[in-house]
């Protein structure tokens, strides 16, 4: 590969600035929400172009008013990263140094290649964000919580169903991966 691709691109440091972000990011947001309405759903979420990093949370009062505004559209509101008042809050600055250095990244790859190098260091991003959301859960007690939904997604993007089902299933217990599949199923 040439060196520009994503084999060049230190995932590495990317995975520990993301984490330390993060946390970072749950613990302000926490805190401002305070203990009565705790975050119930984190996402880590990236721009179909790969030149993005951020957070997106919401909390239970949250939920609860955009699922009692939309009872309609309930699991969407539940489910969609991108709907939720908290969206891209949390650790701006750390955040905003993440999406410039793979921003930087994806306008430095080749042209002469077609997409390759591109889909290879996008395909390692959204696994990052996932291997991140997954060594968080494991390690760092403020996200273990079982109450605490983790999500990887794409903003603009049209990720597969049984894709975004798998990135569910891969973070959360084996009830929230049932209750997201049984929203995908409805998207027939």
């Amino acid at each position: 590969m040439p060196a520009s691709s994503s084999s060049a691109f230190d995932f590495a440091a990317l995975a520990e600035g993301i984490a330390r972000a993060s946390r970072a990011a749950l613990a302000e947001i926490s805190e401002r929400c305070g203990p009565h309405d705790p975050v119930c759903a984190f996402t880590l979420y990236t721009d179909d172009g790969a030149m993005t990093v951020c957070p997106a949370m919401v909390t239970e009062g949250q939920v609860q008013a955009l699922t009692t505004r939309h009872p309609d559209d309930a699991d969407y509101y539940r489910y969609s990263s991108a709907e939720w008042p908290l969206e891209g809050e949390g650790a701006n600055a750390a955040f905003n140094g993440l999406c410039t250095r793979v921003a930087d990244h994806v306008l430095a790859l080749p042209d002469g290649d077609g997409d390759a190098a591109f889909t290879a260091f996008r395909t390692q991003l959204l696994e990052t964000l996932l291997q991140v959301l997954e060594r968080l859960r494991r390690d760092d007690p403020a996200f273990a919580r079982e109450s605490l939904m983790l999500q990887v997604a794409v903003s603009d993007g049209d990720e597969p169903a049984e894709v975004l089902n798998q990135w569910v299933a891969r973070l959360n217990p084996p009830a929230v991966a049932a209750r997201f599949k049984a929203w995908t199923d409805t998207w027939g």
